[in-house]
């Protein structure tokens, strides 16, 4: 993200293409048409998207990772026709995938270098596949019985590694696996703990993913931050005081709602700066950060917090990876 916050002021946002975003975000009134926004990355200035079809609105999904290009789904709610379009924010340029290929296309990330997509419908159970940008190949990675989460999917840094989350309809729960884009085997899985929604804010390096509870106990959950492939986790509990939903982590520090829009936030959410600055009655549908911003909108560096070490972790913890230890 950038260095400086921004302000949304309705009726005073220019339309008009970005070389890249630091952000995007889908911003909605209490009544009447949403403002899909980017974060132009080299000035700071918020600007409403350009070149996509205005009728029906279209659907955000994901940022790419260095911010060039953003991927949306339009068509008709109503009708079989929708299209997945990867709009290119400098130029304009739409490129047009098929939204419906292996049911209708609930979530989907780009991959760090560009080159694929990873989609996850929820029709005849969950199913993810990824597709080749430049030839339109897909090809199914995973299945399994039950529906989509609100969280979605998201590429791990290296690009080797997709978290998912789904409701298990055996179980009746919200999970998170990780699977190997190489064969689609699950490497982990967090029974009722769900990811972020940001398809570029869910891990904090090329290893560690970020989770919290589905049904916490505590009026704010803490987080937990999985090392998946030693199965060690860090615990944050948080101050209650700054309690609000959590979008997106980027360079160790948190994107939450907080009254009066967005702020990037430490670990434990202390330490709050402004991002995205809202009127009273707006709120913020969907939010996603580029994967090569600085931890913003303050450019001096920030540790995480220390992480609460009488915590036990969280539970029900697959075996699929090693037993979590908390350090």
């Amino acid at each position: 993200m950038t260095d400086r916050s921004a302000e949304f002021r309705p009726g005073t946002i220019d339309t008009r293409p970005v070389r890249r975003a630091a952000f995007a975000a889908l911003v909605r009134p209490p009544a009447g048409t949403s403002t899909l926004l980017v974060s132009d990355a080299d000035t700071g200035e918020l600007v409403e998207v350009a070149g996509l079809p205005r009728r029906p609105e279209p659907v955000p999904l994901a940022l790419s990772w260095d911010g060039t290009h953003l991927l949306v789904r339009t068509g008709p709610k109503d009708q079989p026709d929708r299209d997945l379009v990867l709009l290119c924010l400098a130029t304009r340029e739409r490129r047009v995938f098929d939204a419906d290929a292996d049911g209708l296309v609930q979530h989907a990330a780009l991959s760090p270098d560009g080159r694929s997509m990873a989609t996850l419908a929820d029709e005849n159970g969950v199913r993810v596949g990824v597709t080749d940008l430049a030839t339109g190949a897909r090809k199914p990675l995973w299945s399994a019985e039950g529906w989509r989460s609100d969280g979605g999917v998201a590429w791990s840094p290296d690009g080797t590694l997709l978290a998912v989350d789904f409701i298990d309809e055996e179980e009746d729960r919200t999970d998170t696996v990780v699977l190997s884009v190489a064969d689609g085997s699950v490497l982990a899985r967090y029974e009722g703990l769900v990811i972020l929604g940001s398809s570029n804010g869910a891990w904090t390096g090329g290893r560690e993913l970020l989770l919290v509870e589905e049904f916490p106990e505590e009026t704010v959950p803490p987080l937990f931050l999985h090392d998946v492939t030693t199965g060690s986790v860090r615990r944050f509990d948080q101050v209650p005081s700054r309690g609000g939903g959590v979008s997106a982590v980027t360079a160790g520090r948190l994107v939450q709602h907080l009254p009066g829009g967005l702020f990037s936030c430490a670990l434990d959410r202390s330490d709050p700066r402004p991002v995205l600055g809202l009127p009273p009655t707006y709120g913020v549908e969907f939010f996603d950060v580029s994967g090569t911003g600085a931890p913003g909108p303050a450019t001096r560096s920030s540790s995480p917090p220390k992480s609460d070490t009488s915590a036990s972790g969280p539970p029900r913890h697959s075996p699929t990876t090693a037993q979590p230890q908390v350090r």
